[in-house]
């Protein structure tokens, strides 16, 4: 791209002679006028000139590109280029090549991913999709707008047969079925990797359960799939709030409480390996031990059965005790928050005495 030395500006181009630039209309006497560099300033200029001539046309698309590679957030701009490449029909797949180069740069601009979405819808084929997002998460794993658009695309051009109409679903073929079968499959094993890879990574782990109960693919097994499953990452690092996250919320998926998982979470509390069930995952020995998000987990399955309103209150009671001594018992662990754990000592106490 030129510098401020070497730029021309439009009007001064071969084929643009007849575009008189059309200056930003700031207010009068602007206190704090903003300082545009020239070049932005001149490619803003012409593109206001098109837009006033209503023009969608090759130069159209040549200055709207000048101005997103300087402002990729700006939504007119990308709008505008939008249209005028679909009133073309110009190549959508140049555009794809545009907007490989242009997102690794800026996989933080909505417009970005937005006009990749219209570009996409525009070519009705997503094959390049999956790939293109992986490597954009390998830039940023956890990049918000990359996951939402890989979600978008699963969704938009792979709908399962659970997440379809009666009709729909009949319509499906064996063929389509089975290809969309194995690219939601894709995903568990793709995730897999990235959670191999950083355990934390919390994107990865929401992603998962997108997977695993809202794409339709999860299937009767899948609850139980996944309760193993986080309790095979927490074996390996038990303090990882993501994987605890996630096992709260499979149980709250499937409505099963939280004390279910009180024989695996106890060992990881108490530091005492060797008296894990034989049916749970072994700990690593690698394994930071005590786990004082194991201790968290178990204070909130003694205070949710101190709420069930189905027991006797003394169990209740009891219940509410030993939940508060466990909140308590988290200020060794995590004093900085010293005050929330006493608060939710005293709301546990609070309940059972309702």
């Amino acid at each position: 791209m030129a510098t401020e030395e070497t730029y021309v500006p439009w009007a001064q181009k071969e084929g643009y002679e007849d575009l008189v630039p059309v200056p930003q209309n700031d207010a009068p006497n602007c206190l704090v006028p903003i300082a545009y560099d020239t070049m932005y300033r001149d490619c803003m200029d012409t593109f206001r000139a098109l837009v006033a001539k209503g023009e969608k046309s090759e130069r159209t698309l040549e200055v709207t590109q000048w101005i997103i590679r300087l402002n990729p957030g700006h939504y007119s701009v990308w709008k505008y280029r939008a249209d005028t490449l679909l009133e073309m029909k110009s190549s959508m797949t140049e555009e794809l090549d545009l907007l490989d180069q242009l997102v690794q740069y800026h996989l933080k601009s909505y417009q970005v991913w937005q006009h990749r979405r219209t570009i996409i819808l525009a070519l009705n084929d997503p094959s390049r999709e999956l790939d293109f997002t992986a490597k954009a998460l390998a830039i940023d794993e956890k990049n918000y707008h990359t996951w939402a658009y890989r979600q978008w695309v699963l969704c938009h051009f792979w709908s399962t047969a659970r997440s379809l109409s009666p009709e729909d679903a009949a319509a499906l073929s064996r063929e389509r079925r089975d290809q969309v079968e194995q690219v939601w499959r894709g995903e568990l094993e793709y995730v897999d990797k990235l959670l191999e890879s950083d355990i934390r990574n919390n994107s990865a782990w929401n992603h998962r359960f997108f997977v695993s109960f809202e794409s339709g693919m999860g299937g009767d097994d899948a609850g139980k799939r996944e309760i193993q499953y986080a309790k095979e990452k927490l074996a390996i690092s038990p303090n990882n709030p993501s994987a605890w996250n996630y096992l709260r919320g499979v149980l709250a998926r499937l409505s099963i409480p939280l004390s279910s998982a009180s024989p695996f979470a106890t060992p990881l509390a108490l530091n005492t390996p060797a008296s894990m069930p034989p049916t749970e995952p072994a700990i690593s020995p690698a394994a930071e031990l005590p786990a004082y998000l194991a201790i968290e987990f178990l204070a909130d399955a003694r205070a949710e059965e101190a709420r069930a309103q189905e027991r006797a209150q003394d169990e209740r009671e009891k219940a509410a005790k030993e939940a508060a001594e466990l909140f308590r018992s988290l200020i060794e662990y995590d004093p900085i928050r010293r005050n929330y754990w006493n608060w939710q000592a005293q709301q546990a106490e609070t309940v059972a005495a309702a």
